[in-house]
């Protein structure tokens, strides 16, 4: 699901407050502190799931978004 909404490029020019309605709250974490926002996504793909993936998303001086990433820790 996360690969679809990354790869159709929905998140490009949302504000943060559109983000938060589509998405819902940010994890609270301490992950990734130099992004704005982390969403928790859940294990990692593949067979040994031993890390979590991670939405994380950069806003710009307006509150858009300005890069988003997956990632895992």
């Amino acid at each position: 699901m996360v690969d679809a909404l990354i790869s159709s490029g929905q998140l490009d020019g949302k504000s943060k407050q559109d983000v938060r309605e589509m998405l819902g709250p940010p994890t609270a974490t301490s992950y990734f502190s130099d992004w704005d926002e982390v969403y928790w996504l859940g294990p990692q793909r593949g067979f040994l799931r031993l890390d979590s993936e991670w939405l994380v998303i950069r806003y710009d001086d307006l509150d858009i978004v300005e890069e988003y990433e997956l990632v895992g820790d």
